[in-house]
């Protein structure tokens, strides 16, 4: 009678030890503060911590980002449609597409229609949780930005650009279909 008492609680007791410990060890990449880890990181590409996942009220400013563009952080709850945009669209805006995973192509304003034409050919070919939109207070021409990453160019490097979407799209912390 004690073996069929003994053994049972032994496995129970065990399994729940070995279940505990497995799941407190393995701390998720948002959790930590840290973007997920890519095998092969685009060369050039800068990591930044994970300021926050927070949602702000629709039409207030966010603060606190580390990076330029901003990678994470305080944004509003709608993010904006995949594709090309002639205007600015608010940071705290695509910043919910960086939490769902969607790969963000800054430019400033003044860049010539041949880098514009070529940034609408990317979203046509890559239509899938990529915005590409100009934004005046970018510190260099072209900035491709993921959660928590940052990739700077002035001078356009289509392969890079390229690399940096495969790379780093449908990484946010939010996994959605859209």
């Amino acid at each position: 009678m004690l073996v069929w008492f003994l053994i049972p609680t032994l496995v129970i007791v065990g399994g729940g030890v070995w279940f505990f410990t497995k799941n407190s060890s393995s701390v998720k990449p948002e959790e930590s503060g840290k973007a997920e880890a890519v095998s092969t990181p685009v060369l050039g590409t800068v990591d930044y911590d994970i300021v926050s996942r927070d949602h702000i009220a629709q039409g207030t400013s966010g603060s606190g980002y580390n990076s330029n563009p901003p990678s994470s952080g305080p944004h509003w709850q709608g993010p904006a449609k995949n594709g090309f945009y002639d205007s600015a669209l608010p940071d705290e805006q695509l910043l919910h597409n960086l939490e769902h995973g969607h790969i963000w192509i800054s430019y400033k304003p003044d860049v010539g229609d041949e880098v514009k034409n070529k940034l609408k050919e990317i979203t046509q070919k890559e239509d899938w949780k990529v915005v590409v939109a100009p934004r005046e207070a970018n510190d260099a021409t072209i900035a491709s930005v993921a959660w928590g990453r940052v990739l700077k160019m002035d001078e356009p490097d289509w392969q890079k650009i390229d690399d940096f979407i495969t790379t780093y799209r449908n990484r946010g912390p939010e996994k959605t279909p859209e």
